[in-house]
């Protein structure tokens, strides 16, 4: 009995060695997530296997196994290589298809899905695959849903897709689209980006010290890679979700060229039908909505390889988006009769082209063309008669004003119990067209490990403005305050821009090395002009420079620790700069960029399992900063502006971010971000009501108002079973800055309006910026429900999943100061939302297939 126990307990011995010491494969497409047959699988010491209909493969470890590089080849497919550990059981491989042109040296590569090149004290990026969970949902699929939860990124509310990067202004990010510069990548004004994730192959925020073969950026880069036409089959992807359709095409055109190309159609015409003729709701949204909000895009790319050295590349996107509102309401005998219309159209067209004149050369050359249109019409008038209340009639009846008999104490004010309005509002119309034409060459040669580039570029812009608006406007710096009726008109016709610039780079070290980094300059120049005026600068050069060292290998679980830094200057002419007159009071060389020093500094470790450790801390000192004035000048009734570009500045933080890749059961990500941003607009005119356009202060330090402290943000992808993956993205974001708000107080205005003199009963309450006052802390959560499969024996795929966007928002919702009717002085309702929002959990259901 004993000898059976000790047999029986030694097989289960063995059993379990033998069970540690296998590892189980899986390998799957990449794009189509179906398993691939026939993929030869190596392991150094082992023989080698090959993957079965179901793409799997089971590799016996060697005894005394410690860690290894597993290698996976198919024909067609890119080969890749992956660590692997003693502690594994199981992995799981993609495989993407081989997009590479191969010299003896130097290579013509283009954008093979998947690939990224995130670099320590420079830049994150995404994969397609990484963003999936992340972008794919809600009320419009978007690939900056999935950069927002980056490390360095500032929360920004509900939609609003325009984020600080470790602290600078939102239009201080730049945007590069497969290499060609895009003006203004946003729908509705910015609540969305034109990024759809069913056309992108990856996208990288560039937050460090970014090369210097790019500008027009300062403290962020945003380049986004489209996907590249397959050559080998044909590739389609359809989807339609809550409120729009996609559909994209991958077709060959032969070996040597291909072509891809699609859209998105966006409709809310269906949920305005179910609200007021389904469910028969009040109020009718379609009385009040003509135009309901709408999304139209398409996308066109093609390559060709004429030659192994050469390849060429042309895309082309159109893009445009709008809404249309009205509204005739009366309350208590006071009509408001209100209109907007605004209709958004953008497209660029853009070429790539990179050829090996030899086996240690390259030249690169990009030419695009892009333009913006955005047209508004708005329109808010109030028709009625107000009745003076008890306290302003106490406080008003005997106080004489000019051109008004209130002499005698009758509860009355020249007569009246209450006042007239008519005809009283606002009007206007603006249509703005920006034109950009880029071109950039460069050149690149080869020397070792090391890689020298020389490029200039020119973008020029051209922009047409034809603005006018009309309406009251209250002009506190007289006494008694006052009602004038102003026309604004900003007619611009010519203005053009050209911002010239040139760089050398030196790229040392390799992909496998130790040490690597880039050490280069970039020399910018701006110069702006019109029929009438010109404005000049003087050059400014921007040097930069990166390393990264992999100070400890293959150590136990740590793979790689990598140490970097880095140092560089970055400038830009603020993206409005166009717009600029010369009312604005500026001469050439009296103005200059926006620039900015920055600094950086931090560490990686990739550890065993996919798991992934990274901490940056930076800071960033500004030199000069564009900021705008204006008072009211009461000689000219208008607005005189002045231009300063005296605006000082700093941020300072520290990023965490800790990742775990392609876990079977679990992968994700956690960032943190602290930051600390301060500014400070020294100038201010010697005139009393002198205010910044920003609305921010003047002579003092302060806080933007998007700034926030902590940033937290946590995406957890659960898969309890194959094809079923459930996604919790949550955020937590320390308050913004909120002013310090006293009182609510009346106070008289006078108006004239045909030919008679009234008083009008007005509230307001003063505002102070505070450094210490902040909204509430803002924790939207997202959840996410996937169902996905795919037909064995074809190469047909399909995903549904279920999405509910700020689940919480019902429970909790951050607020901030109450906003107040300056008519009547009571509360506004639901106005301390501090959050943009809708105010209910936003619901999204969609369905993709993919062939």
């Amino acid at each position: 009995m004993k000898k059976v126990l000790t047999m029986t307990l030694a097989a289960a011995l063995c059993s379990a060695g033998l069970a540690a010491a296998s590892l189980d494969v899986t390998v799957t497409d990449r794009d189509l997530e179906f398993p691939l047959e026939g993929v030869i699988l190596e392991l150094a010491g082992t023989s080698a296997q090959e993957t079965d209909p179901e793409g799997k493969a089971r590799i016996e470890l060697p005894e005394g196994f410690t860690r290894g590089i597993l290698s996976a080849r198919l024909p067609g497919y890119a080969d890749t290589k992956v660590p692997v550990t003693a502690s594994q059981k199981s992995i799981a491989v993609t495989l993407g298809i081989s997009e590479v042109i191969e010299g003896q040296e130097l290579v013509v590569e283009r954008s093979a899905p998947g690939k990224t090149d995130a670099a320590p004290g420079v830049s994150v990026a995404m994969t397609m695959q990484e963003m999936d969970t992340t972008a794919n949902f809600g009320l419009v699929e978007d690939v900056m849903s999935s950069i927002m939860t980056l490390p360095g990124i500032g929360f920004s509310g509900g939609f609003n897709a325009m984020p600080s990067i470790r602290g600078g202004y939102p239009n201080e990010m730049g945007t590069v689209m497969d290499d060609i510069y895009v003006l203004q990548p946003w729908h509705w004004g910015g609540a969305y980006s034109i990024f759809n994730p069913n056309m992108t192959s990856s996208a990288k925020m560039s937050h460090g010290i970014f090369s210097a073969r790019y500008g027009r950026a300062m403290s962020g880069l945003l380049e986004v890679t489209t996907k590249t036409p397959e050559s080998s089959r044909v590739r389609i992807d359809a989807g339609i979700s809550t409120n729009a359709i996609d559909l994209f095409a991958q077709v060959p055109l032969g070996p040597k060229a291909g072509f891809f190309a699609g859209g998105k159609v966006s409709y809310m015409e269906p949920a305005v039908y179910l609200n007021d003729e389904i469910l028969d709701m009040e109020p009718k949204v379609g009385e009040n909505l003509p135009t309901p909000p709408f999304i139209r895009d398409a996308y066109a790319k093609a390559y060709f390889i004429p030659d192994p050295s050469l390849d060429i590349t042309v895309n082309g996107f159109f893009g445009s988006d709008g809404i249309g509102t009205k509204g005739d309401t009366t309350n208590d005998g006071v009509r408001t009769v209100s209109g907007f219309n605004w209709l958004y159209l953008q497209g660029f067209a853009g070429t790539n082209i990179k050829w090996l004149p030899n086996d240690k050369s390259r030249v690169h050359f990009v030419g695009s063309y892009n333009q913006i249109m955005a047209d508004l019409d708005m329109k808010f008038e109030t028709n009625g008669t107000w009745t003076y209340s008890d306290a302003f009639l106490a406080a008003f009846d005997t106080i004489p004003f000019p051109g008004i008999m209130n002499a005698d104490p009758d509860g009355k004010i020249d007569g009246e119990t209450g006042y007239t309005l008519k005809d009283f509002g606002m009007n206007g119309f603006s249509r703005q067209i920006v034109r950009q034409f880029q071109g950039k060459l460069e050149a690149e040669r080869l020397f070792g490990s090391n890689v020298l580039s020389l490029g200039g570029e020119a973008v020029v812009q051209m922009f047409r403005s034809e603005q006018e608006f009309s309406g009251w406007q209250i002009v506190n710096a007289l006494d008694p305050a006052e009602y004038r009726n102003f026309k604004v008109t900003n007619n611009l016709e010519g203005n053009r821009i050209i911002n010239s610039s040139a760089f050398a780079l030196w790229n040392y070290g390799t992909a496998d090395g130790r040490l690597t980094g880039e050490a280069g300059i970039r020399g910018e120049h701006f110069y702006l002009w019109n029929d009438t005026f010109t404005l000049n600068t003087w050059p400014v050069a921007d040097p930069r420079v990166n390393a990264s060292w992999k100070a400890v290998q293959n150590r136990g679980v740590l793979d790689v620790l990598t140490l970097s830094a880095g140092t560089g200057v970055f400038s830009m002419f603020p993206p409005d700069s166009i717009a600029a007159s010369q009312d604005y009071g500026i001469k050439s060389f009296e103005i200059s960029p926006d620039r900015a020093w920055f600094q950086v500094l931090g560490a990686e470790a990739d550890l065993a399992d996919g798991w992934l450790f990274r901490i940056e801390s930076y800071y960033k000192h500004y030199f000069s900063r564009l900021y705008l004035t204006g008072f009211y000048d009461t000689d000219t009734n208008g607005i005189k502006v002045t231009a300063h570009t005296n605006g000082k500045g700093y941020s300072t933080g520290a990023d965490f971010f800790i990742q775990k890749k392609d876990g079977r059961y679990f992968d994700g990500y956690l960032s943190y971000s602290f930051n600390i941003a301060k500014f400070n607009n020294p100038d201010a005119l010697d005139s009393e009501g002198n205010y910044s356009f920003a609305g921010e202060p003047l002579k003092k330090w302060f806080y933007p108002s998007f700034h926030r402290f902590h940033n937290l943000n946590l995406v957890l992808n659960w898969k309890p079973a194959r094809g079923i993956t459930f996604t919790t993205k949550a955020s937590l974001a320390s308050g913004a800055p909120k002013a310090e708000a006293g009182e609510i107080y009346m106070y008289p205005v006078l108006l004239v309006q045909d030919g008679t003199t009234r008083v009008i009963e007005r509230y307001k309450r003063t505002e102070n910026y505070s450094d210490t006052l902040r909204t509430d802390l803002s924790c939207p959560v997202d959840f996410r429900l996937a169902f996905s499969d795919y037909y064995p024996g074809t190469k047909v795929r399909w995903e549904m999943y279920f999405g509910l966007e700020d689940a919480f928002v019902n429970i909790y919702s951050p607020k901030t100061n109450p906003g107040f009717d300056e008519f009547t002085g009571k509360e506004l309702k639901n106005s301390d939302q501090a959050d943009f929002g809708i105010g209910i959990p936003i619901p999204s259901v969609g369905f993709k297939i993919s062939y």
